[in-house]
């Protein structure tokens, strides 16, 4: 079964490796690889004191093997999102070798569902123009069109937002994750 892990409950050693797991400067997640390489323990120390809403898609059976990660900033954020930034409140992406097996629609679920327990009406997230199956996720999850956006990623980003329907997604994880 998959579940979330937060961030402060991961061990060094298997963060490092998920972060190892990418291409550098061929990934779409170079931030957060470019800065696990930069200074690892001291991005690992970062992530676990001041990323409550980070967490890592592990499988019940190897708690140890990321598959994913997965962030939230709370929803304080969300008028400033609207607002001004070219930038979703959720990020999420899948180990290079773990894609295509529907961890990322099943990671977004578990986002969701913790935004919603969280009481967020609706969230902002984002991803590159080009990336198709990140779209076809967050399109799955009804997310709606704001805009094009530019200058803010590795070429030309879309912005959605999705509204948070607290039954629908309490059925979609008993359905999907097998809770």
């Amino acid at each position: 079964m998959l579940k979330l892990i937060p961030a402060v409950d991961m061990n060094y050693k298997s963060v490092l490796e998920y972060y190892n797991s990418f291409e550098y400067n061929s990934d779409i997640n170079n931030y957060a690889i470019t800065l696990a390489r930069k200074s690892e323990k001291r991005y690992f120390d970062w992530i676990t004191e001041y990323e409550e809403g980070m967490y890592y898609l592990v499988d019940s059976s190897n708690e140890n093997y990321i598959i994913g990660y997965g962030s939230i900033e709370d929803d304080e954020i969300l008028d400033y999102h609207k607002e001004y930034l070219n930038t979703g409140n959720i990020g999420y992406g899948i180990r290079p070798n773990e894609r295509k097996k529907g961890y990322g629609t099943r990671l977004l679920d578990l986002i969701l569902l913790k935004c919603e327990e969280n009481g967020m009406p609706e969230v902002c997230i984002s991803c590159i123009k080009g990336n198709i199956p990140s779209q076809k996720i967050i399109l799955k999850h009804n997310g709606i069109f704001e805009k094009e956006l530019y200058g803010d990623f590795e070429g030309t980003g879309l912005k959605y937002w999705i509204k948070l329907n607290p039954n629908k997604l309490k059925f979609i994880s008993l359905i999907k994750l097998g809770t």
